[in-house]
């Protein structure tokens, strides 16, 4: 059982209401295309850090028989809210380490800040193992994460007003350890004037590309495809988004 604390566990209920799981809108399609033009068209999917499942089901709904795994129960279970068919398995678990049980996975993806959640670079190795030992040989690690650069780029201060719904995100960065706090507070309207109030403390840590890198290889991955990178320099990108081929 994972001593890691649910850092979500209140906002999970607003999480949507703000277009956290922007993600998925964003780059999902170019994902569903990507793993199609790579011949993994169909597959079977294991999504890591599912969150509110919104990827998975997007995939799902491409013909992918998709899993998700998230440490927030929270999350999880705005998911199977989602999804009452059952179509997708929906499990507890750290991606540290865990075991599904399950035949192997032609796919595993992992996006949307999941691994900065990990403050150690061992650990960011230990989620890649864990991975490695849920795919084939050949199969394919699909990861999206914020950058230091990125990291950098949050510090600051923001007030979305929708009118029926609120979101203040306050973000402090370290340039020192490369770790960025985030204290993200949402108000949705229930009745009239009055409001219901969610609040969560989020910390996220940037890793060196470098080290990141060689912790893929370490934990059994070959070939690392950096995508659709806009900065010359990795580094220089707020975001590295990652295709690596399990060995």
């Amino acid at each position: 059982m994972t001593q890691r604390a649910d850092a979500y566990r209140h906002i999970a209920a607003h999480y949507e209401l703000h277009g956290c799981d922007w993600y998925a809108q964003t780059f999902g399609p170019r994902l569903a295309r990507l793993l199609e033009e790579r011949g993994y068209g169909k597959s079977r999917v294991l999504d890591a850090g599912c969150g509110t499942g919104t990827l998975a089901l997007n995939l799902r709904a491409e013909g992918h028989a998709v899993a998700g795994i998230d440490l927030s129960e929270a999350m999880l279970e705005v998911a199977r809210a989602k999804d009452p068919e059952g179509r997708i398995a929906w499990t507890q678990g750290d991606v540290t380490d865990f075991n599904l049980g399950t035949q192997p996975f032609d796919v595993v993806t992992c996006v949307g800040d999941t691994l900065n959640h990990l403050s150690r670079i061992e650990e960011w190795e230990a989620a890649f193992r864990s991975f490695a030992r849920h795919l084939r040989p050949g199969g394919a690690l699909y990861f999206d994460v914020m950058t230091r650069k990125g990291l950098e780029w949050l510090d600051t201060y923001q007030v979305t007003d929708r009118g029926d719904r609120v979101l203040i995100l306050g973000f402090i960065y370290e340039p020192n350890t490369g770790r960025s706090t985030m204290k993200l507070t949402s108000f949705r309207r229930v009745d009239g004037s009055m409001y219901e109030r969610m609040s969560d403390t989020v910390t996220e840590w940037g890793q060196t590309v470098a080290s990141i890198y060689e912790a893929l290889g370490r934990a059994g991955f070959k070939n690392p495809e950096r995508l659709w990178g806009r900065a010359e320099l990795p580094e220089d990108d707020e975001r590295l988004t990652v295709l690596a081929t399990r060995a």
